[in-house]
């Protein structure tokens, strides 16, 4: 095998085991106080407290998160949110 076929091949295996790799949304809580998330993700509703300065990861397939001043948002699950004031930023 020459070395340019082992290369090829060394990458084609790299790229089918990252094909395979689920991406994660995270949260992070800015705010002074403790905060809570409706996390429906699935079909299965969780309440998640977020300390702060907290970040947590979640939602690996795509979710929907109700923030806690009631704002709803979906996710793909490669988002990074914050909560500020109760609200989220979502980059």
């Amino acid at each position: 095998m020459t070395s340019k076929t082992l290369n090829m091949v060394v990458l084609t295996t790299i790229g089918l085991f990252g094909a395979g790799v689920a991406h994660a949304a995270t949260l992070e809580n800015k705010d002074a106080d403790t905060q809570t998330v409706t996390v429906t993700e699935d079909g299965v509703r969780n309440e998640v407290a977020v300390a702060t300065g907290e970040v947590i990861t979640f939602c690996n397939d795509g979710c929907f998160i109700t923030m806690p001043n009631g704002d709803r948002a979906a996710l793909s699950g490669n988002e990074s949110v914050q909560i500020v004031g109760g609200a989220a930023i979502i980059k």
